[in-house]
C-alpha cells in the first residue's frame, strides 16, 4: 500500500504581499498532486505511464503571477456559479440580480473564486482544506457565502474533491474544478487522440454564444455520442465550436460519469460524481498560452471534464435542476478522479 505524504512550501506572494502556499500530496509509488491557495487550484498532477515514465498531465504555470494573470481557468475552483449565466441576469424570489458581464461583455462566466487567495490547512494528514468567505453582493450575487473545498488523495491514486457552501440569503451555487488534462503529457500538442466515454444519453444544446437554448436532446446519431469509448478527434470537426458540451448524467448520488484513456501512454482517468452533469471542453479557445516549462498551449492542448449542475440553470427553471442554495441548507457535491493505467 502506497503511503500519502503532504509537503508545504511557498508559491510566491500577491501584490498585497500575501503569501500563497503550495501543498504537494504524493504517494510512495510516485503519483503526485500539487495544490495552491490561489483559486484553490490544482497546480500540477504527475503520473507514470505504462513504461514507468513520469509526466505532467495537466496544463498550468510555474509561478503565482501567471495564475493571477490567467484567463483560461487552469486547474482552479470556479464559482459561485460555473459556466455561463445568460446576460449576467437572473430573478430569484421576486428580486432581480445583475452580475458582472465578464464573458465578452455579454454574459456572466464562472465568477471570481479563481481570483481569490483562500485560507488553507491540512486535515488528517491526507486532506488539504481551502476556505473562502464570499461577501454579500460579490459579483452581484446575494448573500454571504461560506465556501470550503477539500482535496483528498488516496493510496490508489484517487483524488477526491468535496465542495461545501452555506449562505445567508438565497443564492445560486454551482462549483466545479476546471483542470485541463492531457494524458500524453502537458507538452504534447493535442488531446484529439484520447478516447472518451461519458455515461450520458442526453445533453443540453447551445446557441452560438454557448448559452443553452433550454432543451434537452438525445446524443444518438450526433457527434456528441460518447456512450461507448470513442476517439475525441473522430467527429470534432462536425461541431462548429468543437466540444463544449453539457451532458446530463442520469441517476442520483455518487455514480460513474465516464472515463478518459490515452492508449499510447496507458494513462487513464475515471470520473465519479454526485453532480447532475458533465461539461466536456476541448480547449478550443487556447491560443498560444505560455504555460509551465515555457510550453506554448494551443487549441486542443488540453481537455476539461467538469462535473457540475446545468449551465444557466437559474434561467431555465423548472426544466433544469435547481442551483439555488437557501439559508439553513448545506451545499455538498463530490467528484472523484481515479488515475490509473489501462
Amino acid at each position: 500500500m502506497a503511503n500519502i505524504t503532504i509537503t508545504k512550501s511557498s508559491f510566491g506572494r500577491t501584490e498585497l504581499n500575501r503569501e500563497c502556499m503550495k501543498y504537494t500530496l504524493s504517494t510512495s509509488d510516485g503519483f503526485e498532486v500539487a495544490l495552491i491557495d490561489y483559486g484553490a487550484t490544482i497546480q500540477s498532477i504527475r503520473q507514470i505511464d505504462k513504461n514507468n515514465r513520469v509526466a505532467e498531465i495537466t496544463l498550468g504555470y510555474d509561478n503565482l503571477q501567471d495564475y493571477i494573470d490567467d484567463k483560461c481557468y487552469f486547474g482552479c475552483t470556479v464559482g459561485r456559479v460555473t459556466n455561463r449565466i445568460k446576460n449576467g441576469y437572473f430573478q430569484l424570489d421576486g428580486h432581480e440580480y445583475q452580475l458582472e458581464k465578464n464573458d465578452h461583455g455579454k454574459h456572466h462566466l464562472h465568477g471570481v473564486f479563481n481570483k481569490r487567495l483562500w485560507k488553507s490547512s491540512v486535515e488528517n494528514n491526507e486532506t488539504v482544506v481551502f476556505k473562502y468567505l464570499s461577501p454579500d453582493g460579490e459579483d452581484g450575487y446575494p448573500g454571504e457565502v461560506d465556501v470550503t473545498v477539500k482535496y483528498t488523495l488516496t493510496y490508489d491514486h484517487c483524488l477526491i474533491i468535496d465542495f461545501y457552501a452555506t449562505t445567508t440569503k438565497p443564492t445560486p451555487i454551482n462549483m466545479t474544478n476546471h483542470t485541463y488534462f492531457n494524458l500524453a503529457g502537458h507538452a504534447n500538442v493535442t488531446i484529439l487522440d484520447h478516447e472518451l466515454m461519458v455515461a450520458a444519453n442526453r445533453y443540453t444544446p447551445l446557441d452560438a454564444e454557448h448559452i443553452p437554448i433550454g432543451e434537452i436532446a438525445s446524443v444518438v446519431n450526433t457527434p456528441n455520442d460518447f456512450r461507448t469509448l470513442a476517439r475525441i478527434g473522430d467527429h470534432i470537426n462536425e461541431i462548429p465550436y468543437a466540444y463544449n458540451v453539457m451532458y446530463m448524467v442520469d441517476g442520483d448520488g455518487k455514480r460513474s460519469f465516464g472515463k478518459l484513456v490515452h492508449r499510447e501512454s496507458g494513462r487513464a482517468i475515471s470520473v465519479q460524481s454526485t453532480q447532475k452533469g458533465l461539461q466536456f471542453y476541448t480547449g478550443t479557445y487556447l491560443d498560444n498560452i505560455k504555460g509551465r516549462d515555457n510550453v506554448s498551449y494551443q487549441k486542443y492542448s488540453g481537455l476539461c471534464l467538469e462535473a457540475q449542475n446545468f449551465t444557466d440553470s437559474v434561467n431555465n427553471q423548472p426544466r433544469f435542476p435547481s442551483t439555488i442554495l437557501r439559508p439553513g441548507e448545506i451545499y455538498h457535491e463530490q467528484t472523484i478522479f481515479h488515475f490509473y493505467l489501462e
